[in-house]
């Protein structure tokens, strides 16, 4: 008992540190890679890279079996065994992404090409381990009902995201929820088998279910592990005008999250290479022309409903950056989507710098609905909340 409040007093120390108020960040972002380090091996036309715990962020022994837990959840041996297979011909790409959230560290790695068999193929793996003590997390702890919640997600699933899907994949089966998961700042994301669930461009798919879809099953206790990781604050307000509203927490986080210029969860920041963006995750649409250029749409559970803004070039878009940032789904740093009134979002934030009604042809040019539209001035970058009539939010972006 000791040694656990013992690391859990170290952890509250180097979150401190390295995340401000707790703020979760990706850990390929500069300040969570104070955390981990990227380790791997490259052979050829091969190469496999994962994450590891650094020396010194934890006592020895735990560190020692937080990375064990890394190397089984992400079968990283199985991959080094099968690139060393493929030196006389083909080859094997792995990468990962990650996210901690308080005292937990969730990951997951895809691996490319001739993962597991002689042709082409894109494999999952992924794995959540709880820093204070090194358990693997499984989704049963996120929820009060664990059976009321896999319900729940899987009529999400079919009711609302095979429809909008369905003409973006090549397998198309939805339920049952696979066993593979991962979490981010926005929601759970379920990993398939490719002979489930694969997109157009022919990877293993993946789905995010957002917190607020599930707010209901969660089990928000305080000695639960999504108190923890600090859901609740990142839920939020929601569309019940009678709740606390934003916190001075939430409002810091959101003038912070638009200084840097990114989303949490949307792997994705103001000034990238929109290229660089479209070759690693596919397109999942063509691009679309709206009032000030082009709007892109990517594969990928963290892309579901998200839209990159950028320059509109009639020919090549090969040296366009990201512009604008927009998420239609899900929650930010505290705002819910199609829950948040615009009254809790000024009363945390302020009045805006300005505000722009948005009538239905102006709407229509914009690829939006009819509202208004609240502007926010932070660290050289924008933040704009766009409301429905009735003033609640549709979408959160972010622009230069």
């Amino acid at each position: 008992m000791r040694f656990r409040k013992l690391v859990c007093i170290l952890l509250s120390v180097l979150m401190t540190g390295i995340g401000g108020s707790g703020f979760a960040k990706d850990v390929t972002d500069e300040a969570s890679m104070a955390w981990f380090e990227e380790k791997g091996l490259a052979l050829g036309e091969s190469s496999v890279a994962y994450p590891a715990l650094r020396e010194g962020i934890l006592p020895e022994e735990l560190r020692a079996a937080i990375n064990e837990r890394i190397l089984e959840d992400g079968r990283i041996r199985d991959y080094l065994n099968r690139m060393s297979q493929l030196v006389s011909g083909g080859k094997l790409e792995v990468s990962w992404r990650g996210t901690v959230m308080g005292p937990v560290f969730s990951f997951a790695l895809s691996a490319e090409d001739r993962a597991a068999v002689p042709r082409s193929s894109f494999v999952w793996s992924a794995g959540s381990v709880d820093l204070r003590d090194g358990h693997e997390i499984r989704p049963e702890e996120f929820f009060s009902d664990p059976d009321a919640a896999r319900e729940a997600m899987e009529a999400y699933l079919e009711e609302e995201v095979a429809p909008e899907l369905s003409a973006h994949l090549l397998n198309n089966q939805l339920t049952p929820l696979p066993e593979l998961f991962r979490f981010t700042e926005r929601g759970l994301i379920w990993m398939y088998a490719a002979d489930q669930l694969s997109t157009l461009s022919d990877r293993a798919g993946d789905v995010m279910i957002p917190w607020n879809v599930i707010r209901d099953q969660l089990n928000l206790e305080e000695e639960g592990i999504l108190h923890a990781m600090g859901i609740s604050g990142w839920l939020g307000a929601t569309g019940n005008q009678e709740t606390e509203g934003l916190s001075p927490e939430n409002a810091e986080q959101l003038r912070r999250m638009t200084a840097d210029g990114a989303i949490p969860g949307i792997p994705a920041r103001l000034g990238d290479s929109l290229k660089a963006l479209t070759d690693e995750w596919g397109m999942l649409t063509d691009s679309d022309v709206y009032a000030l250029g082009r709007m892109f749409s990517l594969e990928g559970a963290s892309f579901r409903n998200v839209f990159l803004m950028t320059d509109y070039r009639s020919e090549s878009w090969d040296n366009s950056r990201v512009e604008g940032i927009r998420a239609d789904l899900g929650g930010v740093c505290g705002l819910t989507v199609g829950e948040t009134f615009r009254e809790t979002w000024r009363a945390a934030l302020g009045e805006p710098d300005h505000t722009v009604e948005f009538g239905e042809e102006q709407a229509e040019a914009y690829r939006t609905s009819p509202g208004s539209r609240d502007y926010y001035e932070f660290g050289g970058h924008r933040l704009q909340l766009h409301a429905d009539p009735a003033g609640i939010l549709i979408s959160v972006i972010l622009t230069e």
